[in-house]
């Protein structure tokens, strides 16, 4: 569910949405990232390390729709359509044309 990705999810890594806290448990404390398809998202093993190592962060807004933001803060909502950006485009640079001699 990576923006633009077409991996089928059988072929993909599961993602907790929310981490898994591997210490709450044995601390006590309640499990903010449960194992629970609420909380799961199929990611292609590149994106999945992308999102992992990376500044990219996402939040699962209802079940199956995810809002992505890029390191650059470009945000995206992915589903099971595809991909909307839901930022405005750059405008284009505006060209003028050099005088000719």
């Amino acid at each position: 569910m990576f923006p633009f990705c077409a991996r089928p999810a059988r072929r993909c890594d599961v993602d907790h949405v929310i981490p898994y806290d591997h210490d709450a448990d044995a601390e006590g404390r309640p499990q903010p990232g449960p194992t629970h398809t609420d909380n799961l998202a199929a990611l292609c093993r590149f994106h999945h390390r992308l999102k992992t190592h990376t500044a990219w962060h996402y939040d699962m807004t209802e079940p199956g729709v995810f809002h992505w933001t890029s390191p650059h803060d470009h945000r995206y909502r992915r589903d099971s359509t595809g991909t909307t950006a839901l930022d405005p485009p750059e405008p284009a640079p505006l060209r003028i044309p050099s005088p000719r001699r």
